[in-house]
């Protein structure tokens, strides 16, 4: 005759397991919510950039400039403009591949805790580094060392009353080398962002599709 109902506390309701049924299409599901997290932890990265650069007395979009004048264009702007878009398009792509294998992973486990912020940002830090491992290292080996004389005149001109006008091949070589190194620093907190971020939406999508379905 009397229904008893088990109140627990949100602790014990956070580490229930997840249905695995309850993305229709996790892979889907997990790169669309992905290439949002990378998106934002992409942009957010971005600004921790622009603040390196006036910390190291160079104009903003320096880095970004670098990377469009090693892929071909000869105009600071334009390289810039080019640098940082591809650094979104990149990031974004990324997401939505890492968040498409990691929900799909988790909803076909069905293990308890999935999608928790503190193993969500754990995943994300260890992708940035093999991120800096198997994309940054090889693109700034590849790519950008062998620009470097191009990159240094073109960053030269027009530019004599910043710290371009001191360096030279030798000095921006050990630079970008020093950077390609402490780069790692950025993309622990990509992870780190990019993790808490899909965490959060995926368990907003959860709580959400329960809502609905009481």
């Amino acid at each position: 005759m009397y229904r008893y109902i088990k109140i627990l506390p949100p602790l014990y309701v956070d580490m229930e397991p997840y249905d695995s049924q309850l993305f229709a299409t996790p892979i889907v599901e997990g790169a669309k919510y992905g290439a949002i997290a990378g998106l934002i932890a992409t942009w957010s990265i971005s600004t921790a950039i622009a603040a390196s650069e006036l910390e190291l007395g160079l104009p903003i979009s320096t880095f970004y400039a670098v990377m469009g004048i090693s892929l071909g264009s000869t105009d600071f702007v334009t390289a810039a403009y080019l640098g940082f878009g591809l650094h979104l398009l990149t990031g974004t792509i990324l997401g939505a591949i890492i968040g498409g294998i990691a929900v799909r992973v988790e909803t076909h486990k069905n293990i308890t805790n999935a999608f928790s912020p503190s193993k969500s940002i754990l995943m994300g830090i260890g992708t940035g580094i093999l991120v800096w491992l198997v994309l940054f290292l090889p693109i700034t080996a590849l790519i950008i060392q062998p620009s470097i004389g191009r990159i240094a005149e073109i960053l030269s001109l027009g530019q004599s009353n910043t710290q371009f006008s001191l360096f030279n091949i030798d000095n921006l070589g050990q630079s970008f080398s020093g950077i390609a190194i402490s780069a790692i620093v950025f993309h622990v907190v990509w992870g780190a962002i990019f993790g808490y971020i899909i965490s959060s939406l995926l368990r907003i999508r959860i709580y959400n599709k329960n809502r609905r379905q009481e």
